[in-house]
């Protein structure tokens, strides 16, 4: 009994590591401004691979998930039907923007999909430099 207990505890915890994604853009920009975080705006679109396997493999990692729902507001757009600011719109997939709440880059756009440790570097990497270009600004 305790050896079943324990398999659906380590089942319920592994599938219990996911990123608490906004789904509009306004919306995101709100918490942004309000939390002071950096936003990162994953835009997607149906019939993705690239897109299919970092929501599958990438974005359940445990600790990627962790860092990102700690230091950003992650943003979840369709590229077909959003309502991001014009110059954050894109036709390609899977698309990163790393912006403030004002809609300004913080670092260069990421277009394509990352394994689990090259993309929780380039998080780490945004978040040092929305830090340094934020401090006093509070």
């Amino acid at each position: 009994m305790k050896k079943i207990l324990f398999i659906l505890l380590l089942a319920f915890t592994l599938n219990a590591a996911q990123i608490n994604w906004i789904t509009t853009y306004k919306e995101g920009s709100a918490i942004a401004a309000k939390d002071n975080k950096p936003m990162v705006v994953y835009m997607h679109r149906p019939g993705c691979e690239s897109c299919d396997f970092l929501e599958a493999k990438v974005f359940k990692d445990e600790n990627l998930s962790a860092y990102t729902n700690e230091y950003f507001v992650p943003v979840l757009l369709n590229v077909s039907k959003s309502d991001a600011p014009k110059h954050l719109i894109v036709k390609a997939s899977p698309v990163f923007h790393f912006v403030n709440a004002k809609g300004e880059f913080i670092e260069e756009t990421l277009y394509g999909g990352k394994n689990v440790k090259s993309f929780l570097k380039i998080l780490q990497e945004v978040e040092v430099k929305f830090t340094k270009t934020n401090i006093g600004s509070n």
